[in-house]
């Protein structure tokens, strides 16, 4: 993926909206290293496809993490916004590694999900996070057409024949945060799975650059890409 990365030219991505594997799931390394689809699915569900690069630890995270956001740091606008998802556990390593690849750090938009897993004598782990940050200043005139949004959302995970990948976020989700970019952009995503959000760039008029290591994720990601390409979105 990264000498993939270092083929963009310079300036040239108007936003980054990834998920990236958390490389969470526990604890301690053993926990991390478990089969993603036991991880991130009830013992009931139907079993995902698994995916890559979900078992680094915390410090080979970090320094992976900052890594590849150097490349789209470098291949993204000034003032473009980069959007990176997190679960708790993973939060304040990515918040660091955007600000030690280069970005501004702007804050943390909470995703709550409607139906969480319960967990016994726990409090539910009901949120997961995107981090927001920006390659230098920003404008916050309060000038027409000047976007205002939301601090947090709430949204249903994709459930049922919608799932396609354990840890797919909702299109909506996705659509709605990629809103901070503009009109008409590139969006970069080099985390694909599913293809959510090259969906969200089509159904929004944007244009997408996107990766995904796994065969199987890139010929379903592929799939979905064209529906909504024949629905009239652009590429």
């Amino acid at each position: 993926m990264l000498p993939a990365l270092s083929d963009i030219p310079d300036g040239m991505v108007g936003m980054l909206l990834t998920d990236p594997p958390y490389s969470s799931g526990g604890m301690f390394r053993g926990d991390r290293s478990g089969a993603t689809s036991d991880k991130y699915q009830t013992n009931d569900a139907a079993k995902k496809p698994e995916f890559y690069g979900d078992s680094r630890d915390e410090r080979s995270f970090v320094l992976w993490s900052v890594l590849w956001l150097s490349e789209c740091y470098r291949a993204m606008e000034d003032g473009a916004s980069a959007v990176v998802f997190s679960d708790w556990r993973q939060l304040a390593n990515v918040a660091d590694a955007v600000q030690a690849a280069g970005f501004v750090f702007r804050g943390i938009v909470p995703w709550r999900k409607t139906s969480p897993r319960p967990q016994p004598n726990s409090f539910r782990n009901e949120c997961e996070y995107a981090v927001w940050a920006t390659k230098g200043a920003i404008d916050r005139a309060p000038v027409a057409g000047a976007k205002y949004l939301p601090g947090a959302y709430t949204f249903a995970a994709p459930s049922g024949d919608a799932r396609i990948h354990s840890t797919q976020k909702p299109l909506e989700l996705v659509k709605a945060l990629m809103e901070i970019s503009p009109d008409g952009c590139i969006v970069l995503d080099p985390f694909m799975g599913s293809g959510t959000t090259a969906v969200a760039a089509v159904e929004t008029g944007r244009h997408f650059i996107g990766y995904e290591l796994s065969p199987e994720y890139c010929a379903l990601a592929n799939e979905r890409v064209s529906r909504a390409k024949s629905a009239g979105g652009v590429a």
